[in-house]
Parts: C-alpha cells; sequence; structure tokens
C-alpha cells in the first residue's frame, strides 16, 4: 500500500466572504469620498483671487527691483551690481546705506514709469536666495526695502549652478 503526502494544507479555516466584504466596505468607502470631477468652488462676489507670476515677468514689467542673494555674495539690479556679501550686510552700515540707497532710487525711477504709463502700480521687491541662507539675512533685505517704500515683496530661490550644469550635461 502507497501512501499519499499532501504538500499542502488545506485551508478550511479561512473564509472568503469575509475578506470580500471588507473590500467592498473599502471601496464604497473610497468612491464615496474621491471625487472625479475637478473642484468646484464659488468666489463670493468681491472676491479677488491671487494669481502667480513667474520671475521673469516680474523683471520684464520693469516695476520690480531684483535682489541675489548668495552665500558668499549680493547682488543687487537686473544688472547685477556686487553690494558685499552677506557678513558685511549685518556688519557693516555703508553697505547697508548703499542697498538701501540703490532700492530708494529704482523705487523713484518706476514711479516715474508709473506716471508715464498713466498707471498706478506699486514698486516691487523680489528677493532671490539661495535656499542655504539664514533667514536673518533676508529679513535685513526685507528691512530695507520696506525702508525704501516697497509695499509688495516677492520671494524665490535660486538654483544651484552644479546642479544646472549636471543636467544640461545629462540632456546632452
Amino acid at each position: 500500500m502507497r501512501k499519499v503526502r499532501r504538500k499542502f494544507f488545506d485551508a478550511a479555516f479561512l473564509s472568503i466572504t469575509s475578506l470580500l466584504d471588507i473590500l467592498t466596505i473599502i471601496l464604497v468607502f473610497l468612491i464615496k469620498n474621491v471625487s472625479m470631477e475637478a473642484q468646484r468652488m464659488t468666489v463670493p462676489e468681491n472676491m479677488t483671487l491671487p494669481t502667480t507670476i513667474t520671475n521673469q515677468e516680474l523683471i520684464d514689467n520693469g516695476l520690480t527691483v531684483l535682489v541675489k542673494m548668495y552665500p558668499d555674495k549680493i547682488l543687487i539690479g537686473t544688472d547685477n551690481i556686487p553690494a558685499g556679501n552677506l557678513q558685511q550686510l549685518v556688519e557693516d552700515a555703508s553697505i547697508r546705506e548703499v542697498i538701501y540707497n540703490f532700492m530708494k532710487n529704482e523705487a523713484n525711477q518706476i514711479r516715474i514709469l508709473n506716471e508715464r504709463r498713466g498707471t498706478n502700480y506699486e514698486p516691487c521687491l523680489l528677493i532671490q536666495a539661495d535656499k542655504s541662507i539664514p533667514c536673518q539675512y533676508i529679513t535685513q533685505i526685507v528691512k530695507i526695502g520696506a525702508g525704501a517704500s516697497f509695499a509688495n515683496v516677492y520671494f524665490s530661490t535660486l538654483q544651484d549652478q552644479n546642479w544646472l550644469k549636471a543636467s544640461a550635461g545629462q540632456m546632452r
């Protein structure tokens, strides 16, 4: 007589019905909570939603003063005029005064441009900073900008130039 051994045990104690019940409940829950349509938003009558704008659009319209902050230097204006470094910004009042005078002059130029165009736009300050710049230095630039009568301050981060070169090399 020959004995036959089974390699697998019978799973008689598992019930597929309870598993299907759980999956059905999860499916109904997901269908109920996930909408496939775009979210509809009702905007109140007198509300205007904020718009987005690219850095280049801000610079091209001529109403923006640009400040670029790097770990080793500060550049002001679209011509990238050197204005010292971060340590000098905090310690040297003459550097802050140079930046203030530049910003004040640019804000006045923007106001003159507005008068010629017949518009009433406020001058904007665009601060582009490397992500490693501590907040105290950015705050110092914002204080100088506020003193130079900039009501609107925009922030953006600068991309690492090494990263840009590496990605350009990979794209070739």
